[in-house]
């Protein structure tokens, strides 16, 4: 029995002597305080709900009237509005109320520190008093890489050919895009970059964006298409891990034609004043793209057939245009041969000035008598030179 009362004496000596210490420690007419209990997720990413408690503790005098406001920032949003002012009403000595708050982030806020200001007021001895608190809040976004405003120059693209593409990289995103490598890939497809393939960029921060080019050349030999250029965009995300996110930009080759006169025949192929004449001349493509609807017409002072419908001529092939004419007059005549087109670069005219020989009708009635002549000449020459070697 003694051992018992022993122990109970001892542990009402410690207890009396925690108190008097608290009593000791603890300042004259302590106080309302507040204290931050829970906040969490943190950090939270934008458009995430966020929990906060708060805890209203009372030193040794009695607190009446208490009443609590919290004043956020604009980018976090309280989701029950009628938290923002609670009467408390009173708190008795060393007492404690505790609070909790559901909040939202706005889905449009960037990373970065935001903060929750506090406010309570309330009477002691009949006297105002009031204490202000600020809560800090992590707020962590995502960047979003992106592409826009895209142009390519020149508009009309054909094999051979150098363009540039060009856009605005954006940071859509609510975090830090850091060490940011941007690329065209052309693996697989048939450009050649003209310049450094792949840009680097140190931070792009949120609603921030930097205009870009890439050159790039057009294989010879390519097939008349539309491609799709991938660009590719690697970065690393706030916390340090890799984000790879991937655009397309669109591009179409278009066919360049080529027209021009590879070969011309006449037949006769030397035509007398007077002649009907048949000329045949052929169409040769040496561009890229089909020729479509194309014809010859001849600008040359003869009556007759003088336009020709060659329909598409394919690269490297030909077509044949036929005329037939009567050669009016004789000498070295002048015309124009006039070749019209369209390919996909549009409608096209190539002009080309010829030149044709006919000969005049009276000059060539002579070579035959003339010839006759002779032959006769030389006959009765020869005849009488046997008959003088047989006297």
């Amino acid at each position: 029995m003694n051992n018992k009362s022993n122990i109970s004496c001892i542990k009402r000596s410690i207890l009396f002597a925690v108190a008097v210490i608290l009593l000791l420690i603890a300042p004259a007419n302590a106080e309302l305080d507040l204290v931050l209990g829970k906040l969490s997720p943190q950090p939270v990413e934008p458009g995430q709900d966020l929990m906060l408690s708060v805890t209203l503790a009372n030193g040794n005098v009695e607190a009446n009237t208490v009443i609590l406001t919290l004043n956020p920032d604009p980018s976090i949003i309280l989701k029950n509005e009628n938290d923002r002012v609670i009467n408390e009403g009173t708190i008795i000595e060393y007492g404690t109320v505790a609070e909790t708050y559901l909040l939202h982030i706005d889905p449009r806020a960037f990373s970065g520190i935001y903060e929750i200001e506090f406010m309570a007021r309330w009477l002691s001895n009949d006297q105002p008093r009031e204490i202000n608190k600020t809560f800090k809040i992590n707020v962590q976004g995502t960047p979003q890489l992106a592409i826009s405003n895209i142009t390519i120059e020149p508009e009309f693209i054909s094999p051979k050919d150098m363009f540039n593409i060009t856009f605005l990289l954006s940071n859509a995103g609510s975090g830090i895009a850091r060490e940011v490598e941007i690329g065209a890939s052309t693996s697989g497809l048939p450009f050649v970059p003209a310049d450094a393939d792949t840009k680097i960029i140190k931070l792009l921060r949120p609603d921030e964006y930097i205009q870009l080019s890439f050159r790039l050349l057009v294989k010879d030999k390519t097939v008349i298409s539309s491609y799709s250029i991938p660009i590719k965009m690697d970065y690393k995300d706030e916390t340090g891990k890799n984000q790879s996110s991937q655009s397309f930009v669109g591009v179409n080759i278009l066919g360049n034609a080529q027209l021009s006169i590879g070969n011309i025949k006449t037949e006769p192929q030397n035509p007398v004043k007077g002649d009907p004449v048949t000329m045949t001349m052929r169409i040769e493509n040496s561009g890229n793209g089909d020729a479509r609807s194309a014809k010859v017409s001849l600008n040359i002072p003869f009556g007759g057939t003088k336009t020709a419908f060659l329909g598409k001529i394919k690269p490297d092939d030909d077509a044949p245009g036929v005329f037939t004419f009567n050669a009016a007059e004789s000498g070295d005549i002048p015309y124009d041969a006039n070749i019209e087109f369209e390919d996909d670069l549009g409608r096209h005219t190539v002009k080309q000035a010829l030149t044709l020989n006919v000969r005049d009708t009276n000059k060539n009635g002579m070579i035959i008598p003339v010839i006759a002549v002779i032959l006769a000449a030389g006959i009765i020459f020869y005849f009488s030179r046997m008959k003088s070697k047989k006297k």
